[in-house]
């Protein structure tokens, strides 16, 4: 089953990061649709794009581009399609073009000229992008073979969760936006058959659920915080050295790496990426003052992890568009190992942040931190979060390996 991914309709930021991610991790096919967008826009998104990606884009605007870019895929809106003769269609065809269209009347459909390859159908549900576009078949809809003059990709409304029903309907493929644009996740795509050989993102990049954050005090150094924690159990460390040169951080940070990799445990440099690609270490975490995800990106790799912190909804939906892997909401209340505190958010405002995230079918891993201790897990799992970040409730519990090991019961 095919599977097509279709641009947000508006230029959002550091877009052209995400695409060149999503072919990384296996896409096959974008639409590049922006209904308003000018030729300079298009022009300049383009340009931003690994050119080995050129062949599997789609234009649904500013056809002339395509030379200029060596890009072999047109798409025909409706309107558009309507408006183009017969011959010009198959001359484009003859020229090695491949060609796609719309159509919204499920009578259209074998009347469609065969110089298309496929077209888009929908919306078969309730659309994800565009508030009130209603679908226009029931769950009970068979595509008959007689019917497609053309291969039908369904469009409207389809995420992991209807995929499956997709296939039931006797459709050649699906067509996704709001789920792609929306979320950080690309597991459905490979659920659908749209992903190539390539090894999931969620499989390259789990996300642990227990995550323990170094600190320093007078009576504790941040490598002894991190000797304790991987006695105690953890296997995701994040080293958070503040107010200190890059020069001794890079010193802590090597020997903490040393330290996690003789427990086979995962490390995470906070705010430093330079750091983060010298140590070699799993992932690189990111506060809302540090440097774009974007910008570390290019300096530490589309291999690595990373993370990044938010307070609000306006800051997850910056990490998303940003693609970071994971997000650390907080803090939960107030915590002495971390200066220039954010507004608490609270076990309500958890709630509120996960109810909006679920509404908006946004989905990637959300980690709570802040002052979080043993007893408040629970009710921070019921809001639909995927894990905590602890410090000193870990390092001030008296049997700390004890401490570890509840938590994971908890948290599994």
């Amino acid at each position: 089953m095919e599977i097509i991914a279709i641009s947000h309709p508006e230029f959002i930021p550091h877009e052209a990061h995400r695409i060149n991610a999503l072919f990384r991790e296996g896409m096959l096919r974008l639409h590049l649709r922006k209904p308003d967008g000018n030729v300079a826009d298009l022009n300049r998104l383009l340009g931003e794009i690994d050119p080995e990606f050129y062949p599997k884009i789609a234009l649904h605007t500013h056809h002339e581009l395509a030379a200029q870019f060596g890009i072999n895929r047109l798409h025909f809106p409706e309107n558009l399609r309507k408006g183009t003769p017969e011959f010009m269609l198959e001359k484009l065809k003859n020229a090695g073009f491949k060609l796609s269209t719309s159509v919204h009347d499920i009578s259209e459909l074998n009347a469609l000229s065969t110089a298309f390859e496929y077209t888009f159908f929908g919306p078969v549900f309730n659309s994800i992008s565009k508030k009130g576009y209603q679908r226009v078949i029931h769950d009970d809809f068979y595509l008959k073979n007689e019917q497609k003059n053309v291969k039908v990709i369904a469009i409207g409304g389809i995420a992991h969760s209807n995929i499956e029903k997709i296939k039931e309907m006797n459709f050649d493929g699906a067509a996704m936006l709001g789920a792609i644009w929306h979320s950080s996740n690309f597991q459905f795509l490979n659920i659908a058959g749209g992903l190539g050989p390539r090894q999931l993102k969620s499989d390259l990049k789990k996300i642990e659920k227990l995550q323990f954050i170094s600190s320093q005090s007078a009576e504790m150094s941040h490598l002894e915080s991190i000797r304790l924690a991987l006695e105690a159990g953890c296997r995701w460390i994040q080293l958070r050295v503040k107010n200190q040169e890059e020069a001794q951080i890079l010193e802590i940070a090597t020997a903490a790496k040393s330290l996690c990799d003789s427990y086979t445990a995962k490390l995470i440099i906070n705010d430093f990426p330079n750091i983060a690609r010298s140590v070699n270490a799993h992932g690189l975490h990111l506060g809302l003052n540090d440097m774009p995800i974007s910008e570390a990106r290019k300096i530490v790799g589309h291999n690595m992890i990373i993370g990044g912190t938010a307070n609000t909804f306006e800051d997850i939906l910056l990490r998303v568009n940003e693609g970071a892997d994971y997000i650390g909401l907080g803090p939960f209340r107030f915590t002495g190992t971390k200066q220039n505190l954010s507004p608490i958010l609270g076990l309500g405002g958890y709630d509120e942040l996960m109810q909006r995230l679920v509404k908006t079918n946004i989905e990637i891993p959300i980690i709570a931190i802040g002052g979080i201790l043993p007893d408040d897990i629970p009710g921070l799992l019921a809001t639909g979060l995927h894990g905590v970040a602890m410090s000193s409730a870990l390092i001030q519990s008296k049997e700390p390996k004890e401490t570890v090991q509840k938590l994971d019961e908890i948290l599994c």
